[in-house]
């Protein structure tokens, strides 16, 4: 299915012809030329279908190019240059609240643990990036941190691109003393070089009083795959070596605290109230999401979906009116078709734009009858994009280039490569390097090594400094050390940092270490940590091991995962305590790459701490880990100290089911307590079975406590023979 409809000058010449019929068919039944029984129907047909082809007319066409963002603060020009005293929230993107009687139209601003990192970003200029979950305060953060610092960093304005184009245009200007805002980045990232040139004109450091301020969704960044090994490589963006100021949906501790002292505003005490995140409260998130859901209008929600899953499918702009319309049918049930026909589609739009509790709507008005899926139900949709939506926009040719790009790289994440190839091929008829060195990762992909060759070959010959990487490697897995040499020098001297480091490794295997060094030092001068972590280990092995241990710790630091995994490199160099700081730092981000060890240590040291709540969040995470039944039961000691019984009890039954022995004892403990003393001893024995030898004196408290003595006593005297204090003690007492 296709999203063309023809064009304007089609559409009224057909009108044109329909009213000529209409007039015609009416003339002649009026004289009694045609039977009134054929005539008058045959006028009102005509007619109607006059009126429906004008009107499709002046519906928007479809796929014009760097359609209007959403929001769209600067109308048609390339950019918007507002002044600090004029900003609107809500217009640069701050998600509508729902409304109060008498009340603001948005809330006051809740402090966010963040905002202090944020500061400091910001002041040190470059790029800043804000990331989180949808309605997760992202927008809101940015917009009050800009209200903060302006004064003291000296900004006069916010200049708010309209598209990418207008974003290339900001970045050869240059402006001054400006917030360049990019709220929803990945509607400005379009070729699969996510815009690294472009993104490093605008944030060069230092910058003359500028800054660009950007905020990205979770997952928006995993669509677009910054953080993803693969052809094009994560050391190649700028975006992978962005710490990102992350915000939690749920406010912390001490948000919590600063929210209650704003309660008097109705939607901030039913977020504390709801225990629900706090700007998804205030927009009505959840609440969009169940209008959705709900079936109460099947034509709206389908109008919804066809727009959300476009979004998906990687069309990132609105959503022309007429695409839904023609989209929308595939999501609609056949008892829906069957009992009521043709869409009723005003009351279906109606509906779907009407905002939920004044708040956020399901489609977001984007323009003259164009539309953008709410942020939250994007993320919250799961299910395959349909074929029909594939479909649709393959079949257009009015896509542009950034856009054939978007809808390839979100065709490729849901596993419809042969799409994604064909918009690729499409993009390399005109020599796009980008599209020509993917050609060549795709026949890669299909193990067709012979024509990724040519490929690569051809984005080489348009400048692909990628492909020249890639031509290196496949060079030198046949042993052309040589030609892979050449390739990867080719490729290092236009600046790319993986040419630098497969030079450096290159160096390194050949025993050329002064040279490989050298290579992985201009590799991180660039900006790869790549470049610093393989100097690194380069140290470790052939040079310095004091010098190597700490570069790698200096990468490690960054959040660099594979330095995170290497700092087991670190122990013997007699440096632990003199850097615990740092050792403490590395423990939360080896955590947080998943190693579930450390999440348990983490955990333990924050509970030692004091720091309860955040002790809970790791031993939860590390509850998911190899170390599962250990953290399952630390976790339980934990929450029994918090007064949180039940809760407790079901985590030492899971560590208990899991076979953690001291998990059976104390879950045994807590069943006696309640009387159910089978239940009880039955795990106490397994306990004991498990090699877990306390147990017995467990035993023999339970079977004093039902009136079994003898028994009791056969147990206590066991543990006591093996030197258990307490059953010595409770004999003493008997």
């Amino acid at each position: 299915m296709s999203l063309e409809t023809g064009s304007r000058t089609v559409r009224l010449a057909g009108a044109a012809v329909a009213a000529a019929v209409a007039v015609v068919a009416g003339l002649f039944t009026s004289r009694g030329t045609l039977p009134g029984a054929v005539g008058w129907p045959v006028e009102v047909l005509a007619a109607a279908a006059a009126g429906l082809l004008v009107l499709l007319a002046f519906l928007p066409r479809r796929g014009e190019p760097d359609a209007a963002p959403r929001p769209d603060p600067g109308g048609a020009r390339a950019s918007q240059v507002l002044r600090i005293t004029e900003l609107d929230p809500v217009r640069l993107g701050v998600l509508p609240a729902w409304t109060v009687p008498g009340g603001a139209p948005i809330p006051p601003y809740v402090p966010r643990t963040a905002d202090s990192a944020l500061d400091r970003a910001l002041a040190h200029g470059g790029l800043v990036l804000v990331q989180g979950e949808a309605a997760a305060g992202k927008t809101r953060t940015a917009y009050d941190a800009v209200l903060r610092n302006a004064f003291r960093l000296g900004w006069e304005s916010v200049t708010v691109p309209r598209d990418e184009a207008g974003l290339r245009e900001l970045a050869r200007e240059s402006p001054a003393k400006t917030v360049v805002w990019l709220d929803d980045l990945e509607r400005y990232l379009t070729t699969d070089s996510l815009d690294d040139v472009l993104l490093k004109a605008l944030s060069p450091r230092p910058r003359s009083g500028s800054v660009v301020l950007a905020t990205l969704r979770t997952r928006a960044r995993e669509d677009l795959g910054i953080d993803a090994d693969g052809a094009n490589g994560r050391s190649r963006r700028l975006l992978t070596r962005i710490t990102p100021i992350t915000l939690e949906r749920r406010l912390d501790r001490t948000e919590t605290v600063g929210a209650h002292r704003m309660r008097t505003d109705p939607r901030i005490s039913g977020a504390l109230i709801a225990g629900a995140g706090l700007a998804e409260h205030i927009a009505a998130g959840p609440e969009a999401l169940q209008r959705w859901r709900s079936g109460e209008n099947e034509a709206g929600a389908a109008l919804v979906s066809a727009a959300v899953d476009l979004r998906r499918a990687g069309y990132l702009d609105p959503v022309p009116l007429d695409w839904l319309v023609s989209l929308h049918t595939w999501y609609l049930s056949e008892d829906f078709r069957r009992r009521l026909g043709e869409t009723d589609l005003a009351s279906a739009l109606d509906w779907a734009v009407r905002p939920v509790r004044g708040a956020s709507p399901c489609l977001v008005r984007a323009g003259q009858d164009r539309y953008v899926a709410f942020d939250y139900l994007v993320d919250a949709a799961t299910a395959d994009v349909p074929d029909a939506a594939w479909q649709g926009l393959l079949g257009t040719h009015l896509l542009t280039a950034g856009q054939r790009f978007r809808v390839a790289r979100a065709a490729v994440r849901f596993g419809r490569l042969p799409d994604a190839v064909r918009l690729w091929t499409q993009l390399a008829q005109s020599g796009d390097q980008f599209a020509l060195f993917n050609l060549g990762w795709a026949a890669q992909a299909g193990g067709d090594e012979a024509n990724a060759e040519q490929w690569f070959l051809r984005a080489a010959d348009a400048g692909n400094s990628w492909a020249m990487s890639s031509l290196g490697a496949i060079a030198e897995r046949r042993g052309d050390v040589s030609v892979a040499q050449l390739w990867y020098q080719r490729a290092a001297d236009a600046g790319d940092t993986t040419g630098m480091t497969n030079l450096g490794g290159l160096f390194a295997q050949t025993g050329r270490i002064g040279e490989a060094r050298d290579a992985y030092r201009r590799a991180a001068s660039a900006g790869d940590p790549n470049g610093l972590r393989k100097e690194a280990v380069l140290e470790l092995l052939h040079g310095d091991r004091k010098r190597g241990a700490d570069l790698l710790r200096r990468v490690a630091l960054t959040g660099d995962p594979a330095a995170v995994r290497l700092m087991g490199l670190l122990s013997d160099t007699g440096e632990r305590e003199a850097h615990r700081p740092d050792v403490d730092a590395l423990r939360r981000l080896t955590a947080e790459i998943g190693d579930g060890e450390t999440a348990l240590d983490l955990a333990r040291n924050l509970w030692n701490q004091g720091d309860l709540d955040a002790a809970e969040t790791w031993f939860r995470r590390a509850a998911e880990g190899e170390n599962g039944r250990v953290a399952e039961f630390g976790l339980a000691v934990l929450l029994e100290q918090r007064g949180r019984a039940a809760e407790a009890e079901q985590w030492y039954r899971r560590s208990a089911e899991h076979g953690l022995p001291e998990a059976m004892l104390n879950l045994g403990a807590a069943l006696q307590e309640r009387g159910e003393f089978d239940d009880a001893e039955s795990w106490y024995y397994r306990a004991l079975r498990a090699g877990h030898l306390p147990a017995e004196v467990n035993l023999g408290a339970l079977h004093w406590q039902r009136g079994n003595l003898e028994e009791g006593r056969s147990w206590y005297q066991r543990a006591a023979d093996r030197g258990d204090e307490l059953a010595q003690q409770a004999l003493e007492n008997l």
